[in-house]
């Protein structure tokens, strides 16, 4: 069966065209094996190298040129979703523009006359930096530079065309053998890479108000769903420099998500401190610490400053620098004028930037990362009562009006995530780099209907929790415990939770009347479920 992607209508197999608007028909179903096919008159499918959730990678050749290629096939049952093929085009379309040795060839892009979309890419035989980090943990400085240089260089070029690729992590960093010795770094998958000003219609990645990445890799401003350009690049080219250097990520933590929240708000740990046993150059670290400053102003500009740095700093290593009986290093000199030192920015200070721990939730079932927004979008709710969410939610949630109050089907969970008596951590000093103006914000995001429709329940309480544990003020935790009140009672469904949540809002903060309001609500609901 095909499907228009413009109106939705079904056909069966052998038509080419919807008749009603011209477009060509695509599969509504997963392609099956194309071994042995022949995609868009000119790749002959030789295997399949792997498959994933946008499609399936195959190995092929050109009929005519004998050029191995990757060919990348989008799962047809995507195709209707607007958002998953304009991040394959997107990625087809920003690395075709990027020629250069250290980034993946982008050869060719398009779609089939059965609707097929595919992407015939640069087939790179290596191993992902991830492989080799697993397998030999922190790398000697020379090798570890030398990746690093490569990397910098291939992303300044990026960068030279107002290019993000925004997901920079070792996954994307391929590394190839040389026969003459050393390796090669090709840096791949632009698929969520974005133009700098790009966020015209055809350019998000996502439902408003998410970004997606890979959040080990992030900086604080991707966290916080902020507006990033090469800078943020650059943080993340300097944990994965961090990474190869000391074998771990420079923030201490015994989870992923408590790593992602101390970046937001602790000093990375020295090299020295993290890796006592090993030597590193003298002056490396105050280069580290400049690209890895919270706020972009006080990083580096441009990641090419970035490597010159880094150059300088190590004596930029060469295959005869590096002993064979250990690394076969050779880098690709591609910066002209390497060896003038481009001075690192003064020491950074402490950033008060306002981020919050807490704007970082996990996806239940997927383990999928987002970052809420952290934009000034306003939430329609805020100033009222969250009766008026309850009314919103109601036509989603089977619920029906009564007297001005939406009875919601509630359900008692018996499992709830009650306000403590008490923070379960000391109270933040004067001192502490919490902002709660931009915690409110991701509170809004949380109770914006379209957005609790997209979430898990346990995925909002849990980043509201987190929240409500990281504010600083009486009137932010007030908030936060309202917040979970709203979640409550509209998400979970759960009265008693959201009735002590409501409880905790009015002691913090007494005289608001929205608290009052939505406490009297909840009364109301727990009346009328009595017998």
């Amino acid at each position: 069966m095909k499907i228009c992607p413009v109106c939705s209508t079904e056909y069966a197999d052998d038509v080419k065209f919807c008749p009603n608007d011209g477009q060509t028909l695509r599969f509504a179903s997963p392609a099956g094996d194309l071994m042995g096919q022949v995609i868009a008159d000119r790749y002959h499918v030789v295997k399949k190298l792997g498959e994933g959730g946008m499609g399936q990678v195959y190995l092929a050749e050109h009929v005519k040129m004998g050029r191995r290629s990757a060919i990348k096939v989008m799962n047809p049952a995507m195709v209707h979703d607007p958002d998953a093929v304009a991040r394959f085009n997107r990625e087809a379309s920003n690395a075709s523009r990027i020629t250069h040795p250290n980034v993946c060839a982008i050869y060719d892009f398009g779609e089939t006359p059965d609707g097929l979309i595919y992407l015939a890419m640069e087939f790179i035989e290596g191993e992902p930096l991830t492989d080799l980090l697993q397998r030999e943990g922190a790398l000697p400085v020379p090798r570890a530079t030398a990746i690093f240089l490569q990397t910098a260089d291939a992303l300044q070029a990026a960068h030279d065309l107002g290019i993000v690729h925004r997901d920079l992590k070792p996954d994307n960093i391929m590394l190839t053998s040389r026969k003459s010795g050393g390796e090669t770094v090709k840096v791949v998958d632009f698929g969520i890479a974005k133009a700098v000003g790009g966020d015209q219609a055809g350019q998000k990645v996502t439902k408003t108000g998410l970004v997606v990445g890979t959040p080990e890799f992030m900086s604080p401003e991707q966290l916080s769903g902020d507006a990033v350009d090469g800078r943020s690049d650059l943080y993340s080219l300097a944990l994965v420099f961090y990474r190869m250097l000391i074998g771990k990520l420079p923030f201490e933590a015994t989870s992923v998500q408590e790593t992602m929240i101390k970046r937001l708000t602790d000093e990375p740990i020295t090299l020295a401190a993290a890796r006592p046993d090993l030597a590193f150059p003298a002056g490396l670290q105050p280069v580290l610490d400049a690209a890895l400053a919270r706020t972009p102003q006080e990083r580096y500009q441009s990641v090419a400053k970035f490597a010159a740095d880094v150059a300088a700093v190590t004596g930029r290593p060469t295959a005869s620098a590096v002993p064979a009986t250990q690394e076969k290093t050779q880098l690709l000199d591609t910066t002209s004028g390497a060896t003038q030192r481009i001075l690192a920015p003064a020491a950074r200070k402490r950033s008060l930037i306002p981020v919050v721990a807490g704007v970082v939730v996990i996806l239940a079932g997927g383990g999928a990362w987002v970052a809420l927004s952290g934009g000034n979008k306003a939430n329609p709710n805020a100033g009222d009562t969250t009766t008026h969410v309850a009314r919103d939610t109601a036509a989603n949630s089977g619920g029906r009006q009564s007297g001005g109050i939406t009875t919601l089907p509630v359900r008692d969970t018996g499992r709830r995530a009650l306000p403590p008596a008490a923070p379960p951590v000391p109270p933040p000093s004067t001192a502490s780099r919490y902002d709660d103006a931009a915690g409110r914000r991701a509170l809004d995001h949380l109770t914006d209907p379209d957005f609790m429709d997209t979430m898990a329940e346990n995925a909002l309480v849990d980043s509201a929790n987190v929240i409500y544990r990281a504010s600083v003020a009486d009137t932010a935790k007030a908030y936060a415990a309202y917040t979970l009140a709203q979640l409550y009672i509209v998400k979970v469904q759960d009265v008693g939770a959201a009735r002590e949540w409501i409880s905790t809002a009015l002691r913090l903060a007494p005289g608001v009347k929205r608290y009052k309001d939505l406490r009297t609500s909840i009364d109301t609901l727990q009346q009328r479920r009595r017998p």
